[in-house]
């Protein structure tokens, strides 16, 4: 919010993409009470959510958006000065209409929110270069999760250490859109809740805009890869495993990416030709998608708890994840202020597995800036590794 308060003089259009349910909406109505309470006249705030279905037969005519504001305009006798339009990626065309206001200086500001970053594609960039910023919203972060409870600090977070467990155990399993952690409810409710968010990102952002031919392939090829998040797998060996082919995986990885319901990483090499074969692994936006559309009866801990390090990592701005499948298989090598750093994520450090994650922080022939294990709740320094618990590791990290 900080962000978007500084940049909201600027003309430039306002772009916010990200999953649904992760708050975008949300930004808008702070953004518009901060208006309100500024004296704008909210006559003047055109807000339009063009997900409704009354919208559905402007999707094909983005010159129809136009006819939106007209109406407004008439209706209230004043000019629309602020126009917000929510999951605009539903109207085909939609960045002439935009391109076109914004040229005219039409309105003071437009802001927009979409829920796949084909929004970002080469065709809307190039059209709108230089006139927009783009922010990707996602859902809260574990430190987001923390402040919710009071605590902000690395200090209070030794003061109040199991309540952060607590924390992190729920985020482990029920993970963290902001109604699932901010609203009272039972496991029972979250769980539905969640099987419902899981159920519209599908249809909405997937099958239908893509217009999918095989719905329960699709959603077989979803469960699969949710399953199996941290997995190492190939395009190949999925198209196999659910009946299928490379080429249709492919494309249905490429929508799950889009819409910001899977990240899929590759395997860490230094060589473009080795890229090219590499391994995926895949993982969820947020836990809470995986609990509530799996098969498991309870979570399974080391494959949720890495689960919800791959995001703390993108929450803290390491950008360039990837693994090392060489012997010792580092789950997460990662790059921040021009150094590599190399993770794992292991729930709990026993004598059975100790030497094997240690040992997969040693990458051959790469200089690491740090090597991490991130554990739920140990800590210890041995021989330049650092092991920490999640909650602590989150509270020592810089703000992204």
């Amino acid at each position: 919010m900080r962000n978007l308060r500084e940049k909201q003089d600027l003309p430039h259009i306002q772009i916010l993409t990200g999953v649904r349910r992760c708050g975008k909406s949300t930004a808008f109505k702070l953004l518009i009470n901060d208006l309100l309470k500024a004296g704008v006249s909210p006559k003047a705030i055109l807000n339009v959510n063009l997900d409704a279905p009354a919208f559905i037969p402007y999707w094909a005519e983005p010159g129809r958006l136009q006819q939106i504001v007209d109406t407004a305009e008439r209706l209230t006798g004043t000019s629309v000065e602020w126009l917000f339009l929510d999951e605009i990626q539903q109207v085909t065309d939609w960045e002439v209409f935009v391109k076109a206001a914004y040229d005219a200086r039409r309105f003071r500001k437009i802001y927009i929110t979409g829920s796949n970053s084909n929004l970002l594609a080469n065709r809307f960039s190039s059209m709108l270069a230089g006139r927009y910023f783009a922010n990707e919203m996602r859902p809260f972060s574990l430190k987001e999760v923390f402040a919710a409870s009071g605590v902000e600090t690395l200090l209070e977070g030794y003061q109040n250490t199991p309540l952060l467990l607590r924390l992190t155990g729920s985020c482990i399993k029920y993970g963290t859109f902001p109604e699932i952690v901010l609203g009272k409810m039972g496991e029972s409710v979250k769980a539905e809740l969640l099987r419902s968010y899981f159920d519209s990102i599908v249809q909405k952002d997937c099958i239908i805009y893509n217009a999918v031919r095989d719905p329960h392939l699709f959603y077989r090829a979803v469960n699969y890869l949710l399953q199996n998040a941290g997995n190492r797998f190939s395009p190949q060996q999925l198209g196999k495993a659910i009946g299928s082919n490379e080429n249709t995986m492919n494309a249905y990885l490429n929508y799950l990416c889009d819409s910001y319901i899977c990240s899929d990483i590759r395997n860490f090499s230094y060589s473009q030709k080795e890229a090219k074969r590499s391994d995926h692994k895949c993982y969820c936006i947020d836990n809470g998608l995986m609990q509530a559309n799996t098969l498991r009866f309870s979570p399974d801990n080391g494959r949720f708890f890495e689960n919800l390090v791959y995001n703390e990592l993108v929450n803290n701005g390491y950008e360039n994840i990837s693994f090392d499948n060489s012997k010792g298989e580092c789950d997460f090598l990662a790059w921040r202020d021009g150094g590599l750093h190399a993770f794992q994520a292991c729930y709990e450090l026993t004598e059975q597995n100790r030497r094997r994650e240690l040992a997969g922080l040693s990458v051959p022939q790469t200089a690491l800036a740090s090597q991490t294990v991130i554990t739920y709740n140990q800590k210890e320094d041995a021989d330049g590794v650092r092991v920490r618990p999640l909650w602590e590791w989150v509270l020592e990290e810089k703000q992204a």
